[in-house]
């Protein structure tokens, strides 16, 4: 088929699942924008931060307290202040230019302790290019840390991260009031105005930060003489914390577990290399989406439903991590799960639109009871051989009549007719394959399966009779003449199923059988007859009352003759009588 052809025969279908795509993309975006999809989108965060490939965390070093300091000192807590007061020291002779303590100060220690690293501190800010920057928003009100003179030598930072409420850390609250957020106080960084909210980008999981233990830095300070040429910690921010297991400065990241140090130290590196990751703007998400939903719909436009819809979730899923990764690397938030969302909706709304037009399709022929079945299982009107019943019907002198009728009248007769009959072949399970001027052709066993489908149809045909008697009783008080009918069926094998070229596909039944349906019921005019049918059809009705054996009758177009019977006319209801 040429590409001509086939944009014919499927734009309409096209042009309706992109007005849908865009529709579902426009209710993605809002429902985004207020909240409705914010734990399905953080964990799309989560995923693309885990799958980003680590980088390198420059120029900030950690110092650990790990769990072997924390045994040599007792297990105390808080970490005691003259051992952080050497480990001060330490850093201070290895050349680290500014410390960051992620422990609070804020209530006061034993006097001793305290004293210790007053005067470490001192000694490390005697150099006016260093900085020391301490977790706490405060320092404590009485003791040797209460002193005004020491307090101009500490910057004092806002310590806390907010935890989201599945308890993972993603974000960072850069400025608090007048007090900026422990990373950006490290770093000397710009803050952002008060109470804005960025997501961290993280360096990569735990362990990504070069780390060493406090012991070792402690005996460094405890040596008495500064370090002599380079080392890890010369120059660099160092970020001194608690990582022993005993210790609640643990939370959960995309990364999975980690110490709060390891979390400022990401915070850090974020602000200092200011690469922030920047959500996209509600016209570019809604641009990818509608993206998204266009190529979509062309996709479903040459599938199955189902199949589209599973073969653009995937191909959004795999297109679209890459591209939001590829973004994120740039500093770009583009979340590839909007676009699923959409695409999944588009593909909800393409199911709902085939079921509709299956519906409507089928409601021509067949019952709602069985047009639902078949819409649950539309693998039915698959193309199959099977055996079936076909009934056909046909009007006596209609043409005669019409030439005296006005047309409107003449239609209005004609509809009546038809709604009779159909509501007959309906009740007993048969499907209207196709209206041929007045005549009816229905088939009994397809779409779906009937094993009763000979008696069904010939159960059908008597309350066809019924029906035009009825109708000629009214038309009849009405003034009007009455209509006669003929009625032949055939049982045996057909060909079932979707026919035709694409945008005008049918359901169909093909072969013999039909035609021989057909010209049984022919053989009502010759033989004077009203219902006639064929010998397969009367055995596999099991028919044995009302019956007369017409023997073998020559049919047109067949060398061999075939044996008919004649089926009387339905008794009349005691009303009618």
């Amino acid at each position: 088929m040429s590409l001509g052809r086939w944009w014919r025969a499927r734009r309409a279908r096209l042009r309706q699942l992109w007005v849908v795509g865009a529709i579902a993309a426009c209710a993605v975006t809002a429902g985004s924008a207020m909240g409705y999809f914010e734990s399905l989108q953080v964990r799309a965060l989560d995923l693309l931060m885990y799958l980003q490939s680590p980088r390198q965390p420059g120029t900030i070093v950690i110092v650990a307290v790990d769990d072997a300091a924390f045994d040599a000192l007792g297990r105390r807590q808080p970490i005691p202040r003259d051992y952080l007061a050497r480990v001060l020291r330490g850093v201070g002779r290895a050349g680290a230019a500014t410390v960051g303590f992620d422990i609070s100060f804020r209530t006061a220690g034993p006097a001793a302790e305290d004293a210790a690293l007053a005067r470490a501190i001192a000694e490390f800010t005697e150099q006016g290019s260093r900085r020391l920057v301490v977790a706490s928003a405060a320092l404590p009100e009485r003791g040797p840390l209460a002193d005004s003179s020491l307090a101009k030598l500490i910057v004092l930072s806002a310590p806390e991260v907010p935890v989201d409420g599945d308890a993972i850390v993603r974000r960072v609250v850069v400025k608090v009031g007048r007090d900026v957020a422990f990373g950006a106080a490290v770093t000397q960084s710009e803050a952002s105005e008060p109470g804005q909210v960025l997501p961290i980008n993280f360096v990569g999981p735990s362990g990504s930060f070069l780390t060493i233990p406090s012991d070792a830095v402690a005996a460094i300070g405890d040596a008495g003489a500064d370090l002599a040429g380079d080392n890890p910690l010369r120059g660099r921010i160092v970020l001194v914390g608690g990582t022993f297991q005993d210790g609640r400065d643990f939370h959960m990241t995309p990364f999975g577990r980690m110490a709060g140090v390891e979390i400022q130290a990401n915070i850090a590196q974020m602000l200092l290399t200011q690469s922030f990751v920047r959500p996209a703007g509600w016209i570019a998400v809604l641009g990818v989406q509608l993206v998204a939903v266009l190529l979509a719909g062309l996709v479903m436009t040459a599938m199955r439903p189902l199949w589209g819809t599973a073969v653009c979730l995937a191909a959004a899923a795999i297109l679209g991590i890459p591209a939001s990764l590829a973004a994120l690397r740039r500093g770009y938030l583009v979340d590839f799960l909007l676009p699923v969302l959409a695409v999944a909706l588009l593909g909800l709304g393409a199911d709902l639109l085939a079921r509709r037009r299956l519906r409507e399709a089928l409601g021509r022929y067949v019952s709602p009871e069985v047009a639902a079945r078949v819409e649950r299982r539309p693998e039915e009107l698959a193309g199959e051989r099977r055996e079936v019943s076909i009934l056909f019907s046909d009007l006596r002198g209609f043409t005669t009549l019409s030439e005296r009728m006005a047309p409107e009248q003449m239609a209005a007769r004609l509809t009546e007719y038809f709604d009779a009959m159909t509501a007959a072949i309906f009740e007993h399970r048969g499907m209207v394959n196709d209206f041929i001027g007045d005549a009816i052709m229905a088939v009994f066993g397809a779409p779906l399966d009937d094993p009763d489908h000979a008696r069904h149809a010939v159960e059908s045909a008597l309350g066809m009779q019924r029906a035009l008697a009825s109708l000629n009783r009214r038309w009849e008080s009405e003034g009007l003449p009455p209509l006669r009918m003929g009625l032949g069926v055939h049982t045996g094998e057909v060909f079932a199923g979707n026919v035709g070229r694409e945008g005008k596909v049918k359901y169909a039944v093909v072969g013999d059988t039909v035609n021989l349906a057909s010209r049984v019921e022919g053989l009502n005019k010759e033989l004077g007859t009203i219902m006639l049918v064929t010998e397969s059809a009367y055995r596999k009705a099991a028919l044995d009352v009302g019956v007369t054996d017409r023997g073998l009758v020559q049919v047109k177009g067949r060398q061999e003759p075939v044996r008919i019977y004649e089926v009387a006319p339905p008794e009349p209801d005691e009303g009618e009588r």
